[in-house]
């Protein structure tokens, strides 16, 4: 019987992503989606302040702590302890997402009102039933959306990823009133097999 977690390791072995990063330096190959949504919609520039929900492994991170610069600043968000990147302009706070106390933390480093750009690559732990999965994943989403509308400032802008399903729509019709334009974004370094895009939510309204 094949192994799984070995064909696994082989397909990301050929995968064109996985090999780009590793020669880029990039801890993801997650990082060509954010790169592809940025020159096509142009989400980052020198000096914005960034806030990152799920952050883990990094690959996001790098890739907007470059755009920003020095004088920008890339806050992450990950229950997981995220290795170090070694840049001034990145803080790691390390909270679950749906935490009520997380706007505290935010608030801390980041004002609120004061944010540029909110990214949010959040995913739920698989279970590989996807109406769960998909079910837990908009609550994922929204719970994005709402953490957007405390942190953006007006005419921000909020990147984040949601699995197409029965519940995509509704979501669709949550966000909208918050924003001037929604547009969903499918990357070319999403993998065939994945239901995953992204909403671009454009223009926090005041």
């Amino acid at each position: 019987m094949p192994n799984p977690k070995r064909r696994w390791v082989e397909e990301r072995s050929r995968d064109f992503y996985h090999r780009r990063a590793m020669e880029l330096g990039y801890r993801s190959r997650a990082t060509f989606k954010l790169m592809e949504m940025d020159k096509r919609f142009r989400l980052l520039r020198s000096g914005m302040r960034v806030l990152e929900l799920g952050s883990s492994p990094g690959g996001w991170t790098q890739y907007a702590s470059e755009r920003v610069g020095r004088d920008g600043l890339v806050v992450a968000v990950d229950e997981e302890n995220q290795k170090a990147l070694g840049l001034s302009q990145v803080r790691f706070i390390r909270a679950d997402v749906m935490d009520q106390a997380l706007e505290s933390s935010v608030a801390a480093v980041l004002a609120p009102g004061t944010v540029d750009l909110v990214l949010s690559d959040l995913a739920p732990d698989m279970t590989g039933r996807y109406e769960l999965d998909h079910e837990r994943q908009v609550a994922l989403a929204r719970r994005a959306v709402e953490i957007s509308k405390a942190f953006l400032r007006n005419r921000g802008n909020l990147v984040v990823k949601i699995f197409e399903g029965k519940l995509s729509p509704g979501l669709v019709r949550y966000v909208r009133p918050f924003f001037s334009k929604t547009t969903k974004f499918r990357a070319a370094a999403s993998r065939k097999r994945s239901t995953e895009s992204y909403l671009l939510c454009l223009g926090l309204k005041g």
